[in-house]
């Protein structure tokens, strides 16, 4: 019986401490774009996986838009053609930390007054991230921040890479995505 007993506590500190883990990780990466510490920023975030997560939601928003039905394969290679002088502005550790604690792509765009980042006084408690989250096998995703309503909020995506929770991906909120496919518009006219 003790040692069942045992089990079941290791097993439970274990979870506890893999729900805690990239919770934690988030808060330094927070803290590392609040001070503006661009090596912290470097290691905590994958770039290239990033580039694609925003390229493909430019590029789909544009898509749509201009009415263009393609394939996956000819999508793709649409992304890395059209995207890439606006998603490029966005993607270093100075453009990647002022698109999250301003709340908006300052590189691309000016932002508009009232505007709501992602810093540690915005970001919420650690039950409001809990609660906004949401945990799979090595993948972590959360919704901040927790002031503002679900549809504006960003989608930060977290892997575990080399034991190491990393940012992969942000899902921008609708309303900038469709301001970054206006500037793509603007870009591809000329």
């Amino acid at each position: 019986m003790r040692h069942t007993i045992r089990v079941v506590a290791v097993l439970a500190l274990v979870w506890i401490g893999y729900l805690a883990w990239p919770i934690y990780d988030l808060f330094a990466l927070v803290r590392a774009i609040e001070s503006r510490d661009v090596g912290a920023v470097t290691d905590a975030v994958y770039f290239d996986a990033v580039r694609i997560s925003l390229t493909n939601q430019v590029v789909d928003v544009y898509l749509r838009r201009a009415g263009i039905q393609i394939g996956p394969l000819r999508r793709n290679m649409a992304a890395a053609a059209i995207a890439h002088p606006i998603v490029d502005r966005l993607i270093s550790p100075e453009a990647v930390s002022q698109l999250l604690s301003a709340g908006w792509p300052t590189p691309v765009l000016p932002a508009p007054p009232g505007t709501i980042g992602i810093t540690t006084g915005t970001i919420g408690t650690v039950w409001q991230i809990f609660a906004n989250s949401e945990y799979g096998f090595a993948r972590f995703e959360v919704a901040a921040p927790a002031a503002l309503p679900r549809q504006q909020r960003f989608r930060l995506q977290f892997r575990l890479l080399q034991w190491r929770w990393r940012l992969v991906g942000i899902i921008v909120p609708a309303r900038i995505v469709n301001l970054l496919a206006d500037e793509l518009v603007r870009a591809v006219q000329k």
